[in-house]
C-alpha cells in the first residue's frame, strides 16, 4: 500500500511539475511576444510621436539616424573602383587643369598636374539619406569618406624655377548631393544635378611635399595652394553651385538647373580699426577685398601707411542662394611681391532681412579655419555696411547677363595681362573713385580695368556698366 501511493505522488508531483514548466514557458513566451510587439511599434515611431508620448525625458540613447548604411554598395564599389579610377583620372586632369589656371595665385607662372590618379582604395560610403524636397524631384546625399593613396603631383612654375609638389596623405570627408530630376519618358531621368554639401562644411587634409626639395625655400606657396583648393571648391563644386548632368534619352534644357542670381548684396567697406602691423619699418598700406564668390572679388584702394584706414568704399555683389552663401572680407597688406594678409572675416548672408540695412564691426581672424589658427592674437576689426535686394525675376534675368559679361571681361583682363588669373581681385578705384562714383558696381570696375588693357595693348576695350536696380 505504501508502494502503490508512494508511486501515485511521485506521478502526481511530476505532472505538476510538467504542467507548472509548460504554464512558465508559455507566460514567458507571451512577454518576449509582448515586448517585440511594444519595440516594433516604438521603431516605428519618430522624434515628434515621442516628444508628445515622453515629453523631452525620453532615454539619451534613443536615437534617429538620418542616414542609412549601404554595405552592400560599398562591396560593389572595391570591386568597380580600378576601373572608374582610372576613367575619372583622365577626367579631373581634362576638367580641372583649366581651373587651375584660372585660380592659380599670381606669384604663380603656371599651375598644372604632373602625374594624376585615384589609387586602389575606394572611397567609402557612410551612410545615404534619400528625399523628395520639390516635386518631380528625387534628392540622395552621400556621406562620402576617403582615405586614399592617390599619385597626385602638381607641376608649379615659379619666378625661381620649376618645382614638382606632391599631394600625399589625402583624405576627404564630405556629403555629395546628387539630384534626380524626373521625367515621363525612359529613362525617368532627365537630368542629375551633384555638389558638394555647404553643411557640414567640406574638409579635404593632405600634406604638400616638394619632389627632390623642400618647401621652406619657397615661403607662402603651401598656404597658396591651399587657398586655390579652396577657391575651386567654393565656387564650383560647393552648394549652391551643381554641375549639371544632362542624361540620353530626355531632350532637357540644361540651363533650366543652372546656378541662377537670387539677390544683390550692396556692400560698403567703412573702415578698419588697429590693424597688425607687419612692416619692419613705417606702418602697414591696407586694402580690403570682398567677395561672395572667389570668381568675383573686387577691393578697395589701397591706403598707405595707416593701421586704422577709412575707405569708404560701395560695391554690388551678385548672390545665389542666401541660405547658404557668406560675404567674405579680406584686409590685405600691400607689398612688393605677394602681399600678406592682415585677417579675415566673414558674414552669413542669412543674417540679413532684405531691404533692410545693417552695420556689422567684423573681428578679424587669421583663418577662418579655427583648427589651424595658432596666432591668437588681435588683428583688429573691419566695419561694414549691408543692403540684400531679392531679385524680381526681371532682375534676376539681366543679373544672369552681368554675370556673363563680367567672366568675358575678366578673361579679356587676363589675356591683356592687367590681371594674372580671373579669380584676382579688380581694382574698383583705379579712376581713383569708388564704386558710387566711379561706375556701378563691379561692372563699373572692370570697365575701367579693360580701358587700361585696352591702352597696354594699343587697342581700345570698352567697358559697358549697366545697373541693376
Amino acid at each position: 500500500m505504501g508502494l502503490i501511493s508512494g508511486i501515485l505522488m511521485g506521478m502526481i508531483f511530476g505532472v505538476s511539475l510538467m504542467a507548472g514548466w509548460l504554464q512558465m514557458m508559455k507566460y514567458r513566451s507571451g512577454k518576449r511576444i509582448g515586448k517585440a510587439v511594444d519595440i516594433k511599434t516604438l521603431s516605428t515611431l519618430n522624434r515628434d510621436d515621442l516628444r508628445k508620448i515622453c515629453g523631452d525625458n525620453y532615454p539619451e540613447w534613443i536615437s534617429f539616424p538620418v542616414f542609412e548604411q549601404a554595405k552592400w554598395l560599398n562591396k560593389q564599389l572595391s570591386k568597380l573602383w580600378p576601373f572608374v579610377a582610372e576613367a575619372a583620372s583622365a577626367v579631373l586632369k581634362e576638367s580641372v587643369e583649366p581651373l587651375l589656371e584660372d585660380y592659380r595665385p599670381t606669384a604663380v607662372n603656371s599651375l598644372k598636374f604632373a602625374k594624376l590618379s585615384l589609387g586602389t582604395v575606394a572611397p567609402k560610403i557612410e551612410g545615404i539619406r534619400v528625399q523628395s524636397l520639390k516635386k518631380g524631384q528625387v534628392t540622395m546625399d552621400i556621406d562620402l569618406r576617403w582615405g586614399g593613396d592617390p599619385n597626385i603631383v602638381l607641376e608649379v612654375d615659379t619666378p625661381v624655377g620649376n618645382i614638382p609638389i606632391q599631394l600625399k596623405d589625402l583624405q576627404v570627408f564630405t556629403v555629395v548631393r546628387v539630384i534626380f530630376h524626373l521625367a515621363e519618358e525612359m529613362p525617368c531621368i532627365s537630368a542629375l544635378l551633384v555638389a558638394l554639401l555647404s553643411e557640414p562644411k567640406p574638409r579635404i587634409d593632405y600634406t604638400l611635399k616638394a619632389v627632390g626639395g623642400s618647401l621652406t625655400g619657397l615661403p607662402g606657396i603651401s598656404d597658396m595652394i591651399d587657398d586655390t583648393v579652396e577657391s575651386i571648391v567654393t565656387d564650383t563644386l560647393q552648394w549652391p553651385h551643381r554641375i549639371v548632368v544632362p542624361m540620353g534619352g530626355t531632350a532637357v534644357d540644361a540651363s533650366e538647373f543652372e546656378l541662377k542670381p537670387e539677390g544683390r548684396l550692396t556692400v560698403t567697406v567703412v573702415r578698419a580699426n588697429d590693424l597688425k602691423n607687419l612692416e619692419m619699418i613705417g606702418k602697414s598700406d591696407p586694402y580690403a577685398v570682398v567677395h561672395i564668390r572667389p570668381r568675383f572679388k573686387v577691393k578697395t584702394k589701397t591706403i598707405d601707411n595707416n593701421l586704422s584706414p577709412v575707405w569708404n568704399e560701395t560695391f554690388e555683389l551678385i548672390a545665389e542662394d542666401r541660405e547658404t552663401q557668406g560675404l567674405t572680407v579680406e584686409v590685405f597688406d600691400k607689398d612688393i611681391g605677394q602681399d600678406q594678409r592682415l585677417g579675415i572675416a566673414k558674414v552669413r548672408l542669412s543674417e540679413l532681412e532684405p531691404e533692410k540695412p545693417k552695420e556689422v564691426n567684423l573681428r578679424l581672424l587669421v583663418s577662418l579655419d579655427t583648427l589651424k589658427v595658432k596666432d591668437k592674437k588681435d588683428r583688429g576689426t573691419c566695419t561694414i555696411k549691408l543692403l540684400y535686394h531679392l531679385f524680381s525675376k526681371e532682375e534676376q534675368l539681366a543679373a544672369l547677363e552681368e554675370e556673363k559679361r563680367i567672366l568675358e571681361a575678366r578673361k579679356e583682363m587676363k589675356e591683356a595681362g592687367v590681371i594674372e588669373s580671373t579669380a584676382d581681385a579688380v581694382d574698383a578705384s583705379a579712376s581713383g573713385s569708388s564704386t558710387t562714383t566711379g561706375g556701378s558696381g563691379i561692372m563699373g570696375s572692370v570697365g575701367r580695368e579693360l580701358s587700361k588693357a585696352g591702352k597696354f595693348m594699343g587697342r581700345t576695350i570698352t567697358g559697358h556698366s549697366k545697373r541693376i536696380e
